[in-house]
């Protein structure tokens, strides 16, 4: 094709973009969105956002509070946010000017990085793990350190992980408990191991607690409570099935590290949707809380359900049952992932190949049940079964 008059090139890509690839979660969910499928690959909960959220940002909206807030995120929000912290994860010592509202847990990671990695330093992330820490550690020109998790220790990190953390150059590890893709949850006398690794060789841990009111089994531990070198991370997605408001945080007791932070976040973002976080203060209600507890017991009721089919595959699979999140993450031995899962996809069911989320996700398949009803479920796996 001639250039013609008035045309010209476009500037020429970034190096960086040869190091970042599309996520695979938004790839097979675009598969899954054929008529007829089953889509067991979104990562979200498939609950209405409580009313008393809804309403409390509809009235925000009545009341004209349309306009920038502070970047760190209003007051009241920030202040809610402290007293939750030290209500119910024991972390004390939190003031609320260090504490940052973002745009989603993501984008305040996406942050951390940018504020605290350069190029040649090293990050380190558990594998398999979430699609977006590598893409992430990429784009701030850092480089990725892999800490293996297996399936067969129900992907809780066991002596391999510990071996891979003593031996890492890393300046921070990004922790996940409860994980996606594999729903674990980490004991707290595993990660206070860990705490106790990081303490001794000055690694500054990102702990992501996006998955802490969705656990089954056992209890959530925030390392905060108990360590200084932790920056916290949440948000409001998927406890309040609020995904698309995308309302996250971030929290620690280092005024410096939050003030870097908050530039990053600055010059990113401004600040996040007035409305929306006048909404995700309701979420500090007991109406809201109760929401939760309901969601979770009926995604314990899919997990339970979603497990004793797992037990009808005749090949041979691996499948700790996991004790949080909405995933089960199965290995097939010998099998190759992308091939079983583009043969599931043939059978009208979606799910990701376990790859995705690093090496020692090969053979694996994360499936999402929460957004799949039990009907869902009971299809999807009758189709499998075929």
């Amino acid at each position: 094709m001639s250039m013609g008059i008035g045309m010209s090139r476009f500037a020429e890509f970034a190096k960086r973009m040869g190091e970042v690839k599309p996520s695979a979660t938004f790839k097979y969910d675009a598969a899954a969105k054929k008529p007829g499928v089953i889509n067991l690959t979104i990562g979200r909960p498939g609950f209405d956002t409580p009313e008393v959220i809804k309403n409390a940002a509809k009235r925000a909206l009545d009341e004209g509070k349309v306009h920038y807030t502070p970047s760190k995120g209003i007051p009241e929000l920030r202040e809610a946010i402290a007293a939750k912290l030290e209500r119910e994860n024991h972390i004390g010592g939190i003031d609320p000017d260090n504490i940052v509202v973002s745009g989603g847990a993501k984008q305040i990671i996406y942050c951390i990085i940018m504020a605290l990695a350069d190029r040649g330093d090293v990050v380190a992330i558990q594998n398999p793990t979430w699609v977006s820490y590598e893409a992430q550690i990429r784009l701030a020109n850092a480089d990725v350190d892999w800490l293996s998790l297996k399936p067969e220790e129900g992907f809780i990190p066991g002596d391999s992980f510990m071996q891979d953390l003593e031996e890492t150059r890393a300046k921070l590890l990004i922790l996940n408990s409860p994980g996606n893709p594999t729903g674990a949850v980490f004991p707290e006398r595993r990660i206070k191991e860990i705490m106790d690794v990081c303490s001794r060789r000055g690694i500054t841990v990102i702990s992501d607690e996006v998955y802490e009111k969705l656990i089954y089994d056992g209890r959530h531990y925030s390392p905060a409570r108990d360590y200084e070198n932790v920056i916290t991370v949440n948000a409001f997605s998927k406890a309040y099935s609020m995904t698309g408001w995308r309302i996250g945080y971030c929290a620690c007791t280092n005024r410096e590290v939050m003030e870097k932070v908050d530039i990053i976040h600055q010059q990113s973002l401004s600040c996040c949707t007035s409305f929306a976080q006048y909404g995700a203060l309701a979420a500090f209600t007991e109406e809201a809380e109760e929401a939760t507890r309901r969601m979770r017991e009926e995604l314990r009721v899919r997990r339970d359900y979603v497990m004793k089919r797992m037990g009808e595959f005749e090949l041979e699979v691996i499948c700790k049952k996991p004790g949080g999140a909405f995933y089960i993450f199965p290995y097939f031995r010998n099998m190759d992932d992308y091939e079983l899962a583009d043969r599931w996809l043939r059978k009208g069911v979606a799910v990701i190949p376990g790859s995705a989320f690093g090496s020692q996700g090969a053979g694996c398949i994360r499936l999402s049940y929460g957004s799949a009803d039990m009907r869902a479920l009971s299809e999807a796996f009758d189709r499998i079964m075929e």
